[in-house]
């Protein structure tokens, strides 16, 4: 197995290695996680997955981030959680997904904490976003609680999100 980029007391982000494909597939096959990100949109088809795992891996060999494998401590796959460049605006954006049996669990808080602590070391960024859609209380509050601002209502593909900012520290 790789070594970890960043750990937590519970967490470790690792890379995305070839054989890690079934573990996205399993985790976006879920209706119930897919629901969260696209509200209700289908779940996501494997050439989809495929493309962005390949996207995934690739984000970290050019840039050191990328939207990390999530094990626990015991080697569990949790699910994802990192960074990737907004295609809108290329700012980089904070994201997450759990396997729905990790849900309400504090992980979510825990990974953002520590990406927010890591990324302002690891890139040249003076800020990072976040977003969720409107209605998803759970994923809003994560956001407040690690430091995110407010910054509006805009719909993504036709759903509205909520939109979050976190500046870099002085």
């Amino acid at each position: 197995m790789n070594h970890a980029v960043l750990e937590t007391r519970r967490l470790r982000f690792h890379p995305w290695q070839a054989e890690d494909l079934p573990l996205l597939l399993e985790l976006h096959g879920n209706p119930e996680v897919q629901h969260f990100l696209e509200a209700g949109e289908a779940v996501w088809d494997e050439a989809v997955l495929k493309e962005k795992f390949d996207g995934f891996r690739a984000d970290y060999a050019e840039h050191g981030w990328t939207k990390f494998k999530l094990l626990d401590a015991q080697g569990r796959f949790l699910g994802r959680a990192g960074f990737g460049r907004f295609d809108e605006t290329g700012e980089l954006e904070l994201g997450y997904s759990f396997m729905r049996p990790f849900w309400g669990q504090g992980y979510a808080t825990e990974a953002a904490t520590a990406l927010l602590g890591w990324i302002y070391g690891a890139a040249p960024v003076d800020h990072v976003i976040g977003f969720a859609v409107a209605d998803h209380k759970a994923s809003r509050r994560v956001l407040e609680k690690i430091g995110m601002r407010f910054t509006g209502i805009r719909d993504l593909n036709g759903i509205p999100n909520a939109f979050y900012r976190h500046e870099r520290q002085a």
